[in-house]
């Protein structure tokens, strides 16, 4: 029996209409289920988020305590005052606090060839004081040209004359952003940068991360910044043998009989603050012959890199030499360091904290540098920078640890 032409066109559009609210109701599930996945992966990123800011806060307090934890150990495990705090009397690697770990960066004051950091503290007063060195000690750092080393005097005097060679008001006049020259003392060893004729090459070296570690971009030629030469050793610029926060106080004695006990002229840098060893004639800074590199060490009056050589292998040959410095002299086969000797010293009071963190899970790493000066009643911080622009401070090893979830530090 076959329907009539009405009854069929009305079963034809009661099938349509089935059809098309079986359409609306896919749609509307599929727009549910696509807001559900929008929203479902909105909240995991915000929980990684989450995580992330926990992680990068447990890391910042860890590098607070890390601080506080270097403070301790200046007050109470030091034999002496102005011993420096070797990693033989406080732990400087992988640091646990809380769920948090920190590393202190060091310097091993050898060539650095590995990728792998060396850990410590960093002694200021084991580098050349640039608001104090003469020009004849500054034209010796390395990538150094005798040009910018008249500059740093000009930069930090407080006259308007041109030391040969030098630049003062009239170069700065005729850069493409003019402005003035200092004439005053530095306040930060970054300032270097603004002196005429700084390059990024001479102050950094390939160490643009200032972690004293060779890492792959500092390694790879002109594959990916900085400029190096691949040889497989990591060259420092000017930045990693300077400091302005190098300061020996004056003996206690000398401080009452002269009245400058409480002298606000005694500042870390200044001539007046810096103590006569063996009684011998003033000098316009001190370097630490336990600590300084050979590079610093030939920059000295009366060093070169032989002699200066002879210190450093002698001293890493015997961890423990003598106190005073008296071993200086053994050191170098006979050879005459007297015009150095007022130079050196074997005490220090401003060191470098360069603290690398990370939070739980190896998340949130964060990195700050102080610099701390112990050379009053407390230890007190000169200068604080934040490093994490930097990047990854660690070395390849220890990053491939924390991107592996099984290997992760926590």
């Amino acid at each position: 029996m076959k329907l009539s032409n009405k009854k069929q066109r009305n079963y034809v559009s009661s099938q349509s209409r089935v059809g098309a609210v079986l359409i609306i109701v896919l749609w509307i599930a599929f727009g549910l289920v696509s807001v559900t996945l929008y929203f479902g992966q909105s909240m995991f990123f915000e929980y990684k988020g989450a995580n992330q800011s926990i992680a990068g806060a447990q890391a910042e307090q860890a590098n607070n305590g890390a601080l506080r934890y270097f403070f301790y150990t200046l007050n109470n495990a030091l034999e002496e005052e102005g011993d420096f705090p070797s990693d033989l009397i406080m732990q400087t690697e992988q640091i646990q606090i809380g769920q948090a770990t920190v590393w202190m960066l060091g310097r091993s004051g050898e060539s650095v060839t590995l990728t792998d950091p060396h850990f410590g503290v960093i002694d200021e007063c084991a580098k050349i004081n640039i608001n104090t060195a003469p020009f004849e000690v500054l034209e010796l750092l390395p990538t150094i040209t005798p040009e910018f080393a008249a500059a740093i005097v000009d930069w930090r005097d407080e006259d308007d004359d041109v030391t040969e060679n030098g630049a003062e008001a009239t170069m700065y006049s005729l850069q493409t952003l003019p402005y003035e020259c200092k004439n005053a003392p530095f306040e930060t060893v970054e300032e270097l940068r603004l002196v005429y004729g700084a390059t990024v090459e001479m102050l950094y070296g390939e160490d643009t991360n200032q972690n004293g570690v060779l890492d792959p971009n500092e390694n790879d030629g002109m594959q990916t910044p900085p400029l190096d030469n691949q040889d497989g050793t990591l060259d420092f610029g000017i930045l990693e043998h300077v400091t302005i926060y190098s300061k020996i106080p004056v003996e206690e004695e000398e401080s009452e009989a002269t009245g400058s006990g409480n002298d606000s002229g005694d500042q870390p840098g200044n001539r007046s603050s810096q103590q006569e060893p063996g009684g011998g004639v003033g000098v316009p800074f001190q370097v630490n012959v336990s600590t300084a590199s050979a590079i610093v060490l030939a920059c000295l009056p009366g060093m070169d890199e032989a002699t200066a050589q002879q210190i450093v292998s002698y001293r890493l040959a015997n961890p423990d030499p003598t106190e005073g410095l008296e071993w200086v002299s053994e050191a170098v086969d006979g050879g005459d360091v007297q015009q150095a000797l007022p130079y050196l010293t074997d005490k220090t009071q401003q060191f470098t904290i360069d603290l690398a963190a990370i939070g739980s899970n190896g998340n949130g790493y964060r990195r700050v540098r102080y610099v701390v000066d112990t050379s009053g009643e407390a230890p007190v911080v000169l200068h604080r920078r934040d490093m994490q622009r930097f990047g990854w401070a660690l070395g390849p090893n220890l990053l491939e640890q924390v991107n592996t979830p099984e290997q992760a530090i926590r």
